[in-house]
């Protein structure tokens, strides 16, 4: 093994890689497939990787190609020629790089692995230039998505991967913590970002997502954690929502907890808390292996009945980024159908309930990082089930 790759970045074992190329092949098998074109970009600190990284172990930057031939091995292909170096670190596959021409590229390894030509599986939102140019230059070949069914592959997490997890969610008890500790009057909400991602750094983590918003109790103000912090300044009974993740080289956790700033919350918040609690404890006791989506619908029920409703998704899959399923309420789904789910064992999700008031003047939002269990859940995280109130 390369000892110095081993000392420059974790890695998965030989084993793992094994496995994940084995269920790729099984899944091209099932396909009918000739062969497997898996894409990432930058997009979502990174996160849009998660196709690519699965496959070969590099967390890259850009646009990034993986592809393998029935029978084959998979080959990484940095498109960013001085990326390449550092991705014949971290990959745990063959590793050149993806020209000046990414599609060319592609091309040229499917024509020069002298497999016949047939379907072509691809992953990952694979820009409309490169697909066309594809189709066009492959005489025989037809393209077809298959990032469902390979998604798929990701939705159970090998014991490997439970571990790197549990590190994301430590890193992410960090980052919090360090919010937590750190949010003061005359603080702006950019400066509560820098608490979280500079913490993260340097307990070893990546920064993944650090969604916050704050605002007066009393007035109307974002009912859910916003994606773009903003220079509001805090003040003393403020609220802050927050959205937090970090990862271990795209293995995140996800965790959120309402912060008062120096008051304890108000009638209302009070309610929206106790509310956004007891839907939390009632989707963890319904929440296991062979568990549905209706288990879960039925779980998030009490939100309505008491009166609220949700801005966010109820609960979601993650690991590495979101996975199936994504489920709101019966009363919220957004026009989206809920297709039948039963949960498995590994499976990892983030329970999540983000109990707002009917009109979004007000609303609160906690969650954390769970594995599903043959007989319930896991909790990755060790950050206390509650509101804090900032000194």
């Amino acid at each position: 093994m390369d000892t110095t790759r081993e000392a420059l970045y974790p890695r998965f074992s030989d084993a793992e890689f094994a496995r994940r190329h084995a269920a790729a092949q099984a899944l091209m098998a099932r396909e009918g497939l000739a062969a497997l074109v898996v894409y990432g970009n930058s997009s979502m600190s990174r996160h849009a990787q998660a196709e690519v990284l699965w496959l070969t172990g590099f967390l890259g930057n850009r646009n990034n190609y993986a592809a393998m031939v029935a029978g084959g091995a998979p080959v990484l292909f940095a498109q960013s020629h001085n990326h390449v170096p550092n991705a014949r670190e971290m990959s745990s596959v063959e590793t050149r790089w993806g020209g000046a021409d990414s599609a060319a590229t592609i091309v040229g390894f499917l024509r020069d692995s002298g497999a016949p030509a047939g379907p072509v599986g691809c992953v990952g939102e694979v820009p409309a230039a490169d697909w066309l140019a594809m189709q066009a230059a492959l005489a025989g070949w037809t393209l077809r998505d298959v990032s469902a069914a390979y998604r798929r592959l990701r939705v159970v997490k090998s014991d490997e991967e439970v571990q790197w997890l549990r590190r994301g969610a430590e890193l992410t008890d960090i980052a919090l913590t360090a919010l937590l500790e750190g949010a003061r009057p005359g603080l702006r909400e950019y400066e509560l970002g820098a608490l979280v991602d500079s913490a993260g750094l340097a307990a070893g983590g990546l920064p993944h997502l650090c969604y916050l918003s704050s605002g007066a109790q009393g007035e109307a103000g974002a009912c859910v954690p916003r994606q773009n912090l903003t220079q509001r300044v805090l003040r003393t009974g403020d609220v802050v929502n927050n959205e937090i993740s970090v990862s271990h080289w795209g293995y995140s956790g996800q965790i959120q907890r309402p912060l008062f700033i120096g008051e304890a919350p108000g009638a209302l918040y009070a309610d929206l808390c106790e509310v956004a609690l007891e839907s939390y404890h009632r989707g963890v006791a319904a929440l296991r292996a062979g568990a549905s989506a209706e288990d879960l619908l039925d779980a998030a029920e009490v939100i309505h009945e008491r009166g609220y409703t949700i801005n966010d998704a109820y609960l979601h899959g993650f690991g590495v980024g979101l996975l199936p399923p994504s489920l709101n309420t019966r009363r919220t789904t957004k026009g989206r159908s809920v297709a039948p789910f039963v949960f498995e064992e590994n499976m990892c999700v983030v329970l999540q309930p983000n109990v707002v008031t009917e009109d979004e003047r007000a609303g609160v939002q906690i969650g954390n990082l769970l594995r599903v269990t043959r007989d319930g859940t896991e909790c990755l995280h060790r950050v206390p089930l509650q509101y804090f109130v900032s000194r």
